[in-house]
Parts: structure tokens; C-alpha cells; sequence
């Protein structure tokens, strides 16, 4: 009895540890800027855009497997192969374009979640934070989780993060629940209508939530994992089940927020343009515990997201000299702390949600470059044919090409809206 208890016990612990990477690309991708977005989305336009998360998702969940299989396949990570097998130019546009986008990015989260710490003390404790000591706090909390931790710490650490966010943002669309026939009807397929008292345009808002969802940062990511995981084809079936984990959650993840936004902010015909907007998603659910639990759902997405923010520079780095990522030798980490002082320029930034989705909108932008060049890859630079795409695969990859270069033109549009109004 013992000794099947333990077995148990055991297969279940490794169970849950090849779940852990999965589990990081959920805290990573539904972090606080795919929440933004997908709140922006609600409040503007009720659930008119859950066809869009729906296929983002999907789309994900095939992408997770592609660039995996590309992994396990040939032991190189999609940012190698572009370097040995395209040129070495294409890999370092693309590593260059990535990181002005992680620089935005890491900006932003800090200044939202500057805000979210603001609002919490300012309402909950009547205590008054001055925001630069509290941005620059966070952004140090931050670097230290990473001074202390390795990849399996992250991918525990955001595990945990995952679902207190999952249990703060899944408890209230069940509450605010606006029925079937509303849900059902957000996923026939539609372009968003003009939202008049948004701050971003109705395409940036599309881009920027097909962008954080169907996220390169996480495919690229995903390749690194599965070489450090050391994956090969003979663990085919555990990457597919951590990969369909992943994305299943992230859809249920971001129809929660959306249609929370929906049952509140967009039914009483608020638009939302500042963190603090967020708070009625929650206060009728919660009551006076609205704040705490915005708040650890918040801070929880933005930590997980912001967390491997920082280390995506010197992964990719690593991953196109073919390197095994370490964040512990002494150049990372003075990279580290460089990154750190460019995310404290945070809270100087008067509108963080907008710079956010703009940064979001660029990853559409940069998307079909990294597809493009591993569907060439996969189809010229894999030994084994088997492993190769079928017929059918090339027509869905295809599809998902043409699709990813019509929200990358969307999201330059958008893009261009924002910044002339």
C-alpha cells in the first residue's frame, strides 16, 4: 500500500515537472499586457473579439508543437537555425527587432504595475506611495527572483503566480457569467466596430490581442526550452500534452478576463485607457476585497510576465550562438542589471496600457519573419523526412502565414493611427 502510494506519488510529481514549461508560456504570455489587452478588447467591444482569441489559441497550440518539433528534431533552437542555415544577419535583425519590443515592453509592465501598487495602498490602507520608489522597488524585486533562481525556479515560481491569477480571474467571469447566447455569439467572426472614448485604435486593439497570444517571444522561448528539457522525438507525446495544457489555459485565461470586461466595464459603457479601470471588473464580485484580489491577480500576470521579460535578451542571445542559457555567470547579470535600469524609466511613462499594447502591436509586425523562416527550415534543414511537415501541414502553414502577415499589416496600420492622433 506504501509503496503504491509513493509510486503514485512519484508519477504524479513528474507528471506536474513536464507540465512546468507549459505552465511557464501560460505566466508568460497571459501576463499583465494580455490582460490589458483583452480587458481593452472587452470593455470596447463585449465578446465581439472571442473568435479571435479562440483562433489565436489554436494557432498557438499548433506553433508550440512546430517549433518544438523543429527542436527535438535537429537539437538546434529556431534562432540557431536561422543563423546557420538562413544567414546570420536574418537571426540578428530578427534578435534586434525582438529586443526594442522587449524594451517597450519591460517599460510599460513597470509602470503598470506601479499603478496597480498605487491604486492598492491609496484605497486600501489610505497610505500615499511615491511611484518612483515604488517602480524602482519592483523592477529590484524582480532581478533579484532572477539572481536566485534557474530555469526550473522560474518555471515553478510561475506555476504559482499562474494560478492565483487563474483563481482570481476564473471565479469572477463565472460570477458575472452573461449567458450562453452572448458568449456563443462572440465567436462568429467579425471586424471590431469604431469604439469611440478609446485612446488606441480598433486594429491596434485586434493586433495587440492576437499579438500577445500568438506571442513569437513564446515560440522562440519554447524552442529553448524544449533543448534545455533535452526533448527529443522519443518525448513526442509529453510535448504535445504540455503544449495542448498551455494553450487550453491560456484561452480559458483570456475568455475570463474578456468576458468579465464585457459583464462590466463594457455593460455600464465604460471604455478602459488606465489600469485603475480594471477595478470595477472585480469590485462587485469581491466587494471591499476588490482591491486585494485585482491586485494579486495583477501583480501576479505582470510578475510572470515581466520575469522572463528580462531574461528573453540573453536567452536569445544564447540560443543563436547555440550556448546553453545560464543567467548566473557574471557579464549576464550585469546585462541584467542594465535591463533592470532601462525597466525603472517605467514610471516616467505618463500612459503605460498604451506603450504596452504598441509593443504588443510589434509583435504581429515581427511574427511572419520568425514563421517564415522556420517553415524553411522545417521544410529544407531537417534530416529526418519523417519529421518534416506533411501536405497537410503545409496548407495549414499556409493559412497561419497569411493570417500572421494580415495582423502584422493591421497592426502597422493601427500602429500608425495611434501615433498621428
Amino acid at each position: 500500500m506504501g509503496n503504491n502510494c509513493m509510486k503514485d506519488r512519484s508519477s504524479f510529481k513528474k507528471v506536474l515537472a513536464s507540465l512546468l514549461p507549459g505552465i511557464f508560456l501560460i505566466g508568460y504570455n497571459i501576463g499583465t499586457g494580455s490582460l490589458t489587452a483583452m480587458s481593452k478588447a472587452g470593455a470596447n467591444y463585449g465578446t465581439e473579439l472571442l473568435w479571435a482569441v479562440l483562433l489565436s489559441c489554436l494557432i498557438t497550440w499548433y506553433l508550440i508543437n512546430f517549433f518544438s518539433r523543429f527542436t527535438m528534431a535537429t537539437g538546434m533552437t529556431a534562432m540557431e537555425g536561422y543563423r546557420k542555415h538562413i544567414h546570420p544577419a536574418y537571426a540578428w535583425f530578427l534578435w534586434g527587432a525582438l529586443s526594442i519590443i522587449i524594451l517597450s515592453a519591460l517599460m510599460a509592465m513597470i509602470g503598470l504595475l506601479t499603478d496597480v501598487l498605487i491604486v492598492w495602498f491609496k484605497e486600501g490602507w489610505n497610505l500615499t506611495l511615491d511611484r518612483r520608489i515604488a517602480g524602482i522597488g519592483l523592477a529590484l524585486f524582480v532581478y533579484v527572483l532572477i539572481l536566485i533562481g534557474n530555469t526550473r525556479r522560474f518555471e515553478t515560481m510561475l506555476s504559482i503566480m499562474v494560478a492565483l491569477m487563474g483563481l482570481a480571474f476564473i471565479g469572477s467571469a463565472i460570477w458575472f457569467f452573461p449567458g450562453f447566447e452572448t458568449v456563443l455569439n462572440g465567436l462568429i467572426p467579425r471586424m471590431p466596430s469604431v469604439a469611440e472614448g478609446s485612446d488606441n485604435s480598433s486594429m491596434s486593439i485586434l493586433a495587440g490581442m492576437v499579438g500577445t497570444t500568438v506571442s513569437v517571444f513564446a515560440f522562440l522561448i519554447r524552442s529553448g526550452q524544449v533543448k534545455d528539457q533535452g526533448w527529443t522525438m522519443a518525448d513526442w507525446k509529453i510535448q504535445k500534452r504540455d503544449a495542448l495544457v498551455s494553450a487550453t489555459m491560456m484561452f480559458i485565461l483570456s475568455a475570463a478576463v474578456m468576458i468579465t470586461a464585457t459583464a462590466t466595464l463594457h455593460m455600464q459603457g465604460q471604455k478602459m485607457n488606465h489600469i485603475k479601470e480594471m477595478i470595477p471588473m472585480l469590485k462587485p464580485l469581491f466587494g471591499p476585497l476588490a482591491l486585494f484580489v485585482f491586485a494579486i491577480g495583477i501583480m501576479a500576470a505582470g510578475t510572470s510576465s515581466h520575469l522572463p521579460n528580462m531574461l528573453v535578451i540573453p536567452w536569445l542571445t544564447d540560443d543563436i550562438n547555440g550556448n546553453a542559457r545560464d543567467t548566473r555567470n557574471p557579464k549576464k547579470r550585469v546585462i541584467l542589471g542594465l535591463l533592470t535600469l532601462v525597466s525603472m524609466l517605467g514610471v516616467f511613462i505618463p500612459r503605460p496600457v498604451f506603450l504596452l499594447l504598441l509593443s504588443q502591436v510589434g509583435i504581429s509586425v515581427v511574427m511572419p519573419m520568425a514563421l517564415l523562416g522556420l517553415i524553411y527550415l522545417s521544410g529544407w534543414h531537417i534530416a529526418q523526412k519523417e519529421y518534416r511537415p506533411k501536405p497537410i501541414e503545409w496548407v495549414l502553414l499556409a493559412l497561419i502565414s497569411c493570417f500572421s502577415l494580415f495582423m502584422s499589416f493591421q497592426g502597422i496600420m493601427g500602429l500608425i493611427e495611434d501615433l498621428i492622433t
